[in-house]
């Protein structure tokens, strides 16, 4: 009887976790989902925020749009103090409620002014801006 009792201990225990398992759900990570939202190639950009060849290196400008809204700049601003606003659609497609916002990779800490931006979340894509 005891050689029973450790034989079906365990199973016990495998049930009772997968049990507590069932009700688990997945949860989106927020870091993954801020990376998805920038439609770029980030690794050819290097950590000066440049690319090209070495007689041509250029920043890569990206644009996004936020809600009109004085809040909604200043967060922006305290993240990325080089994008500029503007009323108009952009590539991207802003809306009239909207602004377009502009900034650039030649910063310091790009890579991570990107993701904290992307992070927010009334930013729901940030595409490469080609300047027209």
């Amino acid at each position: 009887m005891i050689a029973l009792k450790n034989w079906v201990f365990p199973f016990a225990i495998a049930g009772l976790t997968l049990t507590s398992l069932g009700g688990v759900t997945a949860q989106p990570d927020p870091a993954t989902n801020s990376i998805n939202k920038i439609t770029f190639d980030l690794s050819a950009i290097s950590p000066e925020g440049l690319i090209g060849p070495p007689n041509g290196l250029r920043s890569v400008s990206y644009e996004f749009c936020i809600p009109a809204q004085r809040k909604t700049v200043k967060q922006v601003q305290a993240i990325d103090p080089t994008v500029q606003y503007s009323r108009s659609r952009g590539r991207i497609g802003c809306q009239p409620n909207q602004y377009l916002c502009i900034g650039h990779t030649h910063q310091a800490n790009w890579k991570e002014v990107l993701f904290n931006l992307a992070q927010l979340e009334y930013v729901k894509k940030i595409d490469q801006f080609w300047g027209e």
